[in-house]
């Protein structure tokens, strides 16, 4: 955040602490005395604009303040350890003095940044509410009630009844869940907020306190984990080039010296010798030298990365630096952010809370959970935590009312928004509500900007994709070969246009250019919180630059963890087939997390059912529907097994494996999805379990969600092998019942005999891995980096290509 140029007097006895503190201010005017008589003849001859002091003779000293530089901000250092200095800054507060208390044991840097959320709370609006508002919070446990009398973005001014103690709201002091209301209804709503100063107030004959407070930060969520540390070079080289790619600004100072530091503009990655460098151009002339150490900083994507680099080269102005070894990660939103495109243009329009003027403002950049747009902080007051009945303007010209919740107040650099003058503030707001015309317009807008050439593809015949597919040779397609579209071609473009309108269960995505439809991938919601990519195929012929698969993978997984409600991604691969099977051996190397991925092998196995009865396999045991207490030992035999992730991702959780609440959502749009449980007792329990998947035909292709699996949950018992026949008979009962035309299952190499003297036939080795959403941006920046260098190593290839002819 940038704060205009003013003039800071610092007092304080220890000259380390003095020179610590001019230079974390040094984008302001310093002057640093060793004592309060000193600072006071500084005052007569220039008035500053803020004092920092210790709490020594406290009172005496804000007297002069009030008259050599009334208007100037005073903030005191004290530990809390200083009972003496504390007990002195109370009975000032007590007299009436205005002023703002820190802990004198912070780090440098952090004062700095609390220092200059001062001044940025100075330097904001404040309205007065249009009408009355009443104030409550809690303090030390107990509930306090207050008046409103002023609002800013960063703060408020309530004033409590005298019957409260003074030395309750100490400067520094938390009070929490604070909340604001205006008939009965909040219009402000905060975890916590900071007791800046407090005075004693006198309205005619009712005595009062009056609480200066501050809610910088009061959203956050403080937790003591320590940054996720990124030590893959890989994944610390992606991350590089996404910032530089994105144009964010890459930070670079010196560890020990914050206040120095310096842009690095034109930033370039770059190969030499081998190895990745970054280069750029050291605007400001900062003082930097060849084999210096420095800290880099840039946030890209919601996400804070700090790194530590060196100084290899330092020229006129230009300046290599190393690519970090290892980068520090913190995440500030749970969603991407995108800006709109151009033919995608959204307005917000709604009342301020506090002032009630009407305000109409153009969206800078959003997800599918909020958006943000510019204000001027220095007339227009909208705090962390206001609660806002808003309009949203859409694309296509409709307007829908929303409820959304102001989350953050930020600071922005000249550069963004340069065509609004309502700088430099962006306003961050959360969705409470989210109708699903906001949603598909959303995530219709993130696509085009993230690719113009990929579209909807429920806007597509369907015919036109399964045309693209058989050019692509997708030739996996047991129940649906191509040729004989006239008997099953309608049902599959009927679930298509489904999915796609539904807007939850699933999408589809078409690259799309002057030939016509030149790839295609879907997403599906294959259980509850799991987003299956599915379907990629790229018509042949193409050429490598365009990156059409890239483009497709990415955006299909990218629109998966748009939906909030979805926690992990999965993908499956052919291992007989050779790059996919690369690339994703590959990623999974690089990306592994334990308890946040898990992989696993599987046959897709086939039994043709040809419209005859099944021949008698003799005496089997009984097969009979499962209970409750029937799923509640599967998940825990899971569970001991390691099957965690699979547990939460497959929805084998006991009170969720029969897909009712996944079932429902489908019904509501004209599909189904459901599962069936099958079991063989033993003689203490369950001996083993099959689960039957259902789903409409053509929700997969290859009809995964029409597909069984079997546990034996006592292996090695005598009856294992009659137990696992009698299962897999049912299941073929199943599919007849259903009318379908075969029986498939997804066997674990061990169950692979069993399927087999039954009388399937294996159709290929699958490898799918499932992984946290989390592991989403990584996934893709990783994916992104491997066609860059696809594309870089092609494009050298034909130079050389082109050199050689030149020569011949």
């Amino acid at each position: 955040m940038s704060v205009p140029t003013q003039d800071v007097l610092i007092v304080h006895p220890n000259e380390g602490r003095r020179a610590a503190l001019a230079e974390v201010l040094g984008i302001h005017r310093v002057v640093a005395v060793e004592s309060q008589v000193e600072a006071t003849r500084r005052m007569e001859s220039s008035a500053p604009t803020l004092i920092i002091a210790p709490p020594e003779n406290a009172r005496r000293f804000l007297r002069h303040v009030d008259r050599a530089a009334p208007e100037a901000v005073r903030v005191f250092v004290c530990a809390q350890s200083d009972r003496q200095g504390l007990e002195e800054l109370v009975e000032t507060a007590a007299e009436g003095h205005v002023f703002n208390t820190l802990d004198d044991s912070l780090t440098i840097p952090e004062l700095g940044r609390r220092i200059t959320n001062i001044l940025q709370l100075r330097a904001s609006a404040r309205v007065t509410p249009n009408s009355r508002m009443e104030a409550g919070f809690r303090l030390l446990g107990r509930g306090y009630t207050a008046r409103c009398l002023d609002v800013g973005n960063f703060g408020a001014a309530l004033q409590v009844p005298m019957d409260a103690s003074v030395g309750a709201f100490l400067p520094g002091a938390v009070l929490d869940d604070l909340h604001i209301e205006r008939e009965g209804r909040w219009v402000l709503k905060s975890r916590r907020a900071l007791v800046r100063h407090v005075s004693p107030v006198r309205n005619g004959a009712e005595h009062a306190l009056r609480l200066g407070l501050s809610w910088s930060g009061s959203l956050e969520e403080t937790s003591a984990a320590p940054l996720a540390v990124v030590r893959d070079p890989v994944s610390v080289l992606a991350a590089l080039r996404k910032a530089v790619r994105r144009g964010s600004a890459l930070w670079v100072h010196y560890p020990d010296t914050p206040s120095v530091q310096f842009i690095l503009e034109a930033p370039l990655v770059d190969l030499v010798d081998g190895r990745s460098v970054l280069r750029g151009v050291n605007v400001g002339g900062c003082p930097i030298s060849a084999g210096d150490v420095l800290n880099l900083s840039f946030e890209v994507s919601g996400q804070s990365y700090l790194g530590a680099t060196s100084v290899l080269q330092r020229g006129e102005g230009a300046v290599t630096l190393s690519v970090p070894r290892t980068l520090g990660v913190q995440n500030r939103r749970g969603l991407q952010r995108f800006r709109p495109g151009p033919d995608h243009r959204f307005l917000v329009s709604f009342s301020a809370p506090f002032s009630g003027k009407r305000m109409t403002r153009s969206v800078l950049d959003m997800s599918s959970r909020g958006l943000s747009f510019a204000i001027d902080a220095s007339c227009e007051v909208l705090p962390a935590g206001s609660q806002l009945d808003m309009s949203l303007l859409l694309p296509d010209g409709s307007e829908v009312a929303c409820r959304a919740e102001v989350r953050s107040v930020d600071g922005v650099s000249s550069g963004e928004g340069a065509d609004n003058p309502l700088r430099p503030y962006r306003c961050g707001v959360r969705f409470l509500e989210v109708p699903p015309s906001v949603r598909n317009a959303v995530l219709s807008a993130f696509i085009s900007s993230r690719n113009q050439t990929v579209a909807d593809g429920g806007r597509f015949p369907f015919q036109d994709i399964w045309r693209m597919m058989e050019a692509a040779h997708y030739g996996f397609h047991p129940d649906y070969p191509f040729g004989g579209e006239a008997r099953y071609l309608d049902d599959l473009e009927r679930t298509h246009h489904q999915l796609c309108a539904s807007g939850e269960l699933g999408s589809s995505l078409v690259y799309n250019d002057a030939d016509g439809v030149q790839g295609h991938v879907a997403g599906l919601r294959i259980h509850s919180r799991t987003w299956l990519v599915q379907h990629l195929a790229v018509r042949p012929g193409f050429h490598r630059q365009d990156q059409i698969a890239h483009e497709l993978s990415a955006l299909a997984i990218e629109l998966g963890e748009a939906h909030e409600d979805i926690d992990f991604i999965r993908f499956s691969w052919r291992e007989d087939n050779r790059w996919p099977s690369r690339l994703g051996t590959w990623l999974l190397r690089v990306m592994d997390s334990h308890g946040l991925s898990w992989l696993r092998h599987f046959q897709y196995m086939r039994l043709e059912l040809d419209g005859t009865e099944p021949s008698p396999q003799g005496s089997l045991p009984a097969v009979r529907e499962a209970s409750d207490a029937d799923c509640a030992r599967l998940e825990f035999f899971l569970r001991e097994r390691g099957e965690v992730v699979r547990v939460l991702a497959e929805d084998l959780q006991a009170d969720q494996m029969r897909l009712e609440a996944l079932s429902s959502r489908y019904a509501a749009h004209g599909l189904h999805r459901a599962r069936r449980v099958f079991v063989v007792d033993g003689e203490t329990g369950p001996l083993a379990i099959a689960l039957q998947e259902e789903g409409s035909p053509g929700i997969n292709l290859i009809e995964k969600t029409n597909a069984f699996w079997f546990v034996v949950l006592e292996p090695g018992h005598p009856d294992e092998a009659a137990a696992v026949r009698a299962l897999i008979q049912r299941c073929e009962e199943h599919a007849r019942e259903h009318g379908r035309s075969a029986v498939v299952a997804l066997a674990a190499d061990e169950d692979l005999k069993a399927l087999e003297a039954a009388g399937f036939t294996s159709h290929g080795r699958f490898s799918e891995w499932f992984f946290h959403r989390s592991m989403v941006r990584r996934w893709v920046e990783l994916f992104r980096s491997i066609f860059e260098r696809v594309q870089r190593t092609g494009g050298e290839a034909r130079a050389r290509g082109r050199a050689a002819r030149g020569k011949a």
